[in-house]
């Protein structure tokens, strides 16, 4: 939208004595909205328009009539679609960049002995949970389709190679909290629940969650201390701060 009839909605709303959140009100609009037609950011749609143009009591064409000739405006849209354009670029780029800095940095400050059993073991999580989840559809549909009564009760078996791979990821980071315990209770809870109705006092198991965090927790911290390490060996302590300070040289 251009800055004239910008400007028209500014007078034409204070000639009819409405604020932003009272006009944005009667159209169903939020108030930003309204500000971004005012401010010339973006334009209202077909529908609004009409709604303005019935609001003020004039037609669609006092309402959009403009001094600007008709190679002014295409210029001026061509240039608003370059700035939408060079900014969506600018973020796909950043983005991009970060995401590719993280990949490339993942192991950088492990230890070779880390760097090698990390990526093996992410291989091997990698392809061990893929084939799991493929096994668990085909258990599923395989046991369902046979079993008309199993179709409401046998999807957890998806659920497992969540726990799986989690178990994976503590022989990896060589700790215990990395483990899905709040999933594997989940799972014991709807077995417990939908093959032998003891949804109470089966729920008490949840309970055990935090417990295996307070237990847990410290000792993975000790271990983390003996080796000079951080708790979770995968975090880079100081990749937020490179972030940081790649975003403020931008």
């Amino acid at each position: 939208m251009n800055i004239e009839i910008a400007n028209r909605l500014v007078e034409l709303r204070k000639k009819n004595g409405l604020s932003q959140e009272e006009l944005a009100d009667k159209l169903g609009l939020s108030r930003q909205a309204v500000s971004k037609w005012e401010r010339a950011e973006s334009s209202p749609d077909t529908d609004n328009l009409i709604c303005l143009a019935k609001l003020y009591n004039i037609s669609l064409d006092d309402l959009l009539n403009t001094d600007q000739s008709l190679e002014e405006l295409s210029k001026e849209v061509k240039e608003k679609e370059e700035e939408e354009k060079d900014l969506c670029d600018m973020i796909e780029e950043r983005f991009e960049k970060k995401v590719k800095k993280k990949v490339e940095g993942r192991y950088n400050h492990l230890t070779e002995e880390e760097k090698k059993r990390y990526k093996v073991y992410d291989v091997i999580s990698s392809t061990i949970t893929g084939s799991l989840f493929i096994a668990a559809a085909i258990v599923y549909f395989l046991i369902s389709s046979k079993d008309n009564t199993q179709w409401a009760k046998l999807w957890i078996v998806f659920l497992a190679p969540i726990v799986i791979a989690s178990i994976l990821d503590c022989l990896k980071k060589r700790r215990f909290t990395p483990f899905a315990y709040p999933v594997a209770i989940t799972i014991v809870f709807f077995i417990l629940g939908l093959y032998f109705e003891m949804w109470h006092p089966g729920w008490i198991i949840f309970l055990t969650v935090p417990i295996y965090y307070i237990i847990f927790d410290p000792i993975d911290k000790a271990i983390a201390s003996r080796r000079n390490e951080a708790k979770d060996p995968e975090d880079d302590p100081n990749e937020d701060d490179e972030d940081d300070d790649e975003d403020d040289d931008d």
